[in-house]
């Protein structure tokens, strides 16, 4: 079964008629008479009064939870997180967690649930990642599609380090011992 990007945002067209209550990195806007507070996008971008924007909320006009956008006068697509920011928060779950369900399961039941825990563990992080991989190359696809379509890049921007795939390998590269 394939996916499709409704399964993972809704895409949601906005012009920022008015942006007010600038703090940081987050604001609030007006868009054709309906007004949104405290949005914040994860790089920190706050867009300019009148400018056009495709975005990717989790829930239609839940402006808390924005996955992706794309400024519609530039080709260039930012996503909140990348895979490897979810490789990494699972990494450390199966860090600080794994060992007291392993071991737990060890001293209670054996080996056997042991090794089916620490499967469990496994298992999940590697679905966590697989999900976050498709939901970005869907919303990033889907993001490039609206008017004025973008051409295909290197990828998407990913939160405020601007970093791409590429980046993700270079950074565990550079850390392998």
């Amino acid at each position: 079964m394939s996916k499709r990007v409704e399964d993972f945002a809704s895409i949601v067209q906005v012009t920022f008629d008015r942006v007010f209550d600038v703090q940081g990195g987050a604001f609030s806007f007006e868009s054709g008479g309906k007004k949104e507070y405290g949005v914040s996008f994860a790089d920190g971008t706050v867009p300019r009064g009148g400018s056009r924007y495709a975005v990717a909320l989790v829930e239609q006009g839940n402006w808390q939870k924005v996955v992706g956008w794309r400024d519609l006068s530039t080709p260039d697509v930012v996503l909140a997180e990348s895979a490897w920011d979810v490789a990494l928060a699972q990494a450390w779950a199966v860090y600080w967690f794994g060992p007291f369900f392993i071991f737990g399961a060890l001293l209670f039941f054996g080996g056997w649930a042991a090794l089916a825990a620490l499967l469990l563990f496994l298992w999940a992080s590697v679905y966590f990642v697989r999900q976050a991989r498709e939901r970005n190359r869907l919303v990033d696809q889907a993001l490039r599609d609206i008017p004025p379509a973008a051409p295909p890049g290197n990828g998407p921007r990913i939160g405020k380090t601007g970093k791409t795939w590429l980046t993700g390998v270079l950074n565990i590269v550079r850390w392998w011992p």
